[in-house]
């Protein structure tokens, strides 16, 4: 079913897809961990000169190892088109089945984007290389002129793209749990019609999410409750300040105590003086930003009339705090990646949790709808929401779109979450 690396028996694999194989178990979790032709040769159980009959050097292994993921994009994505509903909704289920198959394939992406600026467009690229159909439709600059400009477009990708990622993580993290026993049998398909639907069509009245109306002159009170004065917002600490430079610079696997202490100008000793180590540091520094986001949504939230209201007051929420401090943004790319080291350590190492904003108090525990093939809690759609104003900030930073359209793209966000992309593709 899955292209051609992925249907040949464990036993029968050439060693080169072995080796493959073993690169890509340093992704099982999210956060790319590296590792050296040494790590690499000890896990597929050969020696390290047999790595380089087949591979020149590391370089070529990483580049292998996408060509194999975006082979596979390509073979399921061979179908979507506007012509054809129904071909197009089995393709994009075979995709997110087939990353749900292989975690690690849409971590390798996820590493990629978030430390790699406009790593998207570098995936058109290939995609285009591979003659995608729904690509090829338009030269590749026009597509990637449209990509910046049309916002319809560029927010359609961001909301596809992190509600595959989202589900499908939330999915492996459940099996590793043992909340389910097995893959959801139609996974792929309930996720394309949540993208393709929205609550409103994947929840019915009686149902939590389902979404209310919401005039426009109601949308406009609740922007303007989420808005924050500049001189009211907290101030920003400088060990963030100086953490979020460090990324900014040298990316998330860049990241050491020294150079942040270079940044702040100070002894690596004093920052010690703070923190046991690094996750701790920057464990504890999230944390705090995190929870004064969660208080602004709690504080706001308040005045919610039902949970679309809610929904409404979470993204503004959201994309004020981000006005505010914008320098959380590559710092995003560090919690998307799910860094081992720092998810690991307990939360309350550093803070206590934040409590849970008035409206996610109000829904039931347990839900059903939209329907994921299993049960789940509240806080997923919740958490799913959320997600979506980060990955939107995180793909517009370098683009040099303008407030105007991102706050166009931002309102499609709303709407997409609430009736889909069924009706603006």
């Amino acid at each position: 079913m899955f292209g051609n690396a992925m249907i040949k028996n464990e036993n029968t694999k050439p060693t080169k897809e072995l080796i493959l194989d073993a690169a890509f178990s340093f992704l099982e979790k999210p956060g790319f961990t590296s590792f050296s032709m040494n790590e690499l040769a000890a896990k597929v159980g050969i020696s390290k000169p047999a790595i380089y009959r087949h591979f020149k050097n590391k370089d070529a292994v990483l580049e292998e190892m996408e060509n194999r993921i975006v082979d596979n994009m390509a073979f399921f994505l061979r179908n979507v088109s506007s012509q054809d509903e129904i071909a197009s909704k089995k393709s994009l289920a075979d995709l997110i089945d087939y990353f749900g198959a292989n975690p690690s394939h849409i971590n390798y992406f996820i590493a990629q984007m978030s430390s790699i600026p406009n790593y998207e467009e570098h995936l058109f690229d290939r995609l285009y290389e591979c003659d995608v159909p729904f690509l090829a439709a338009e030269s590749r600059k026009a597509y990637l002129e449209n990509f910046r400009n049309d916002m319809q477009k560029f927010s359609r990708h961001v909301f596809c793209g992190m509600t595959i990622f989202f589900f499908v993580s939330l999915q492996e993290r459940f099996l590793k749990l043992g909340k389910i026993s097995k893959p959801s049998k139609n996974f792929g398909d309930n996720v394309v019609n949540l993208m393709l639907e929205g609550l409103v069509g994947t929840t019915c009245k009686k149902d939590a999410f389902y979404p209310e109306p919401v005039s426009e002159e109601r949308k406009k009170e609740l922007f303007a409750l989420c808005k924050i004065p500049d001189e009211t917002f907290p101030e920003e600490n400088r060990i963030f300040t100086a953490l979020a430079s460090v990324i900014g610079k040298y990316k998330v696997p860049g990241v050491t105590v020294e150079k942040i202490a270079d940044e702040l100008n100070m002894a690596k000793s004093s920052l010690y003086e703070y923190f046991a180590n690094k996750n701790e540091m920057i464990k504890c520094l999230i944390n705090k930003e995190l929870q004064l986001l969660q208080t602004i949504i709690i504080e706001n939230s308040v005045e919610a009339q039902n949970f679309t209201e809610y929904v409404y007051i979470l993204m503004a929420s959201e994309m004020e705090y981000f006005s505010h401090r914008p320098s959380i943004i590559p710092i995003c790319g560090w919690l998307l990646m799910g860094d081992k080291g720092i998810s690991e350590k307990k939360m309350e190492d550093c803070e206590e949790e934040g409590e849970a904003a008035p409206w996610e108090k109000r829904l039931p525990e347990i839900v059903t709808a939209p329907d994921l093939g299993f049960p789940y809690t509240r806080d997923v759609i919740t958490g799913w929401i959320k997600c979506l104003p980060v990955a939107f900030l995180v793909e517009t930073k370098g683009k040099n779109i303008s407030c105007e359209k991102c706050m166009e793209g931002f309102m499609l966000m709303i709407d997409y979450i609430l009736n889909g992309i069924g009706g603006n593709r």
